[in-house]
């Protein structure tokens, strides 16, 4: 195993809850980066690996459905693992994301220990698989 923190990119359109985010997971060890948007979303994904994607649901430019199927496509060979963050908690929603390979689906507001537990189980599951 590695002492390298875990990688994880953040992807959200309100600036609050990014930073709200990426703070919680810094201050846990974390190496976070964040992408207030689609595009730069999908340039992170390209030009960098994560380890880990937490990934708003409705943005502007490319959707968080968008994101999911190229980082399904980016990471074909070890898959990345995924949370879907969204304040939608309607249930065709949930269901598209599901359908399209995310590994974890949570609402906002969220509560940030439930959110580091989900992504302490996503990468143990990801070290061990």
């Amino acid at each position: 195993m590695t002492d390298e923190p875990a990688r994880i990119l953040v992807v959200d359109d309100d600036p609050a809850s990014l930073d709200l985010v990426t703070t919680w997971l810094q201050s846990q060890g974390y190496s976070v980066s964040q992408a207030a948007e689609g595009n730069q979303a999908v340039t992170l994904g390209t030009e960098e690996k994560f380890d880990l994607v937490i990934l708003d649901v409705h943005m502007p430019t490319y959707d968080g459905i968008e994101i999911l199927r190229f980082l399904r496509k980016r990471y074909a060979r070890r898959p990345v693992k995924v949370i879907a963050l969204t304040g939608d908690s309607t249930e065709s929603v949930r269901a598209r994301m599901l359908s399209y390979g995310v590994d974890s689906y949570m609402t906002k507001p969220v509560e940030l220990k439930a959110l580091l537990d989900e992504v302490q189980r996503l990468l143990d599951q990801a070290s061990a698989g």
